[in-house]
């Protein structure tokens, strides 16, 4: 976690100077379009993408598109209303299953298209957890899933447990993902040193640590994924 820290503590040094330069060199191509609401998330997406979204200020927000931070706010409300657009915007983003795919493969392309724009834009999690608010194309994501379900013949009570588990699921293997880069390495660079001493206490924990020092984030989603799917299918039957 220490090494995580100290990654994202030398970028946020970074977003200053950087944002300045853009400001400076970048005005007279990004003020040519005139500012939207649309222009803004966009442009706040991308800022976290790089920086992260605890560094996202309308002051950098407005250098980045070459304007006055005051003049964001004929298109957007505040700061938060920029993050629920932002949400919207990953949601918005994930492309949904053919209707003619069977309940199953539906699940798995949602689960793993859904992961696949949050590793992108991993701050999207924590941004859920603290506002919690659902714009259309977050909205219009989730009625599309839950229809998978009462389509396939789920009661109501079994729909909205398996609309938890698929959500949980994925946000909690992003926030690992996201929370862990950077630090995989560092945390086992003395992985064979200690396997000697763990053996002699914890035989299981040794067996099994080349593995768990190998995690693959992306295969143990879907690993979890398909047990997902088994057990909802068992419960369908």
């Amino acid at each position: 976690m220490y090494g995580v820290n100290l990654y994202v503590r030398r970028k946020l040094v970074k977003v200053d100077m950087e944002i300045s330069l853009t400001y400076d060199a970048g005005m007279t191509t990004t003020a040519r379009a005139p500012l939207t609401r649309s222009r803004i998330v966009d442009a706040a997406v991308t800022f976290a993408d790089e920086f992260g979204v605890d560094a996202l200020s309308m002051r950098k927000l407005g250098a980045v598109l070459g304007v006055e931070a005051m003049s964001l706010y004929n298109h957007v409300d505040n700061k938060d209303d920029i993050y629920d657009g932002m949400i919207d915007y990953v949601f918005t983003s994930i492309p949904l299953p053919d209707p003619d795919m069977n309940w199953k493969d539906s699940v798995r392309w949602i689960g793993t298209a859904a992961m696949e724009r949050f590793a992108q834009h991993p701050w999207v999690v924590s941004l859920l957890m603290s506002r919690g608010n659902f714009g259309p194309g977050a909205l219009a994501f989730m009625d599309h899933v839950l229809a998978v379900f009462i389509e396939a013949g789920f009661s109501d009570e079994d729909t909205h447990h398996a609309w938890q588990m698929l959500a949980s699921h994925t946000m909690g293997y992003t926030f690992q993902q996201a929370t862990n880069q950077g630090a995989v390495e560092e945390k086992y660079d003395s992985l064979d040193a200690q396997l000697a001493r763990l053996g002699e206490h914890f035989p299981h924990v040794a067996r099994m640590a080349p593995l768990l020092a190998q995690c693959e984030f992306g295969r143990e989603y879907v690993f979890g994924l398909e047990i997902i799917i088994d057990g909802l299918d068992a419960r369908l039957g």
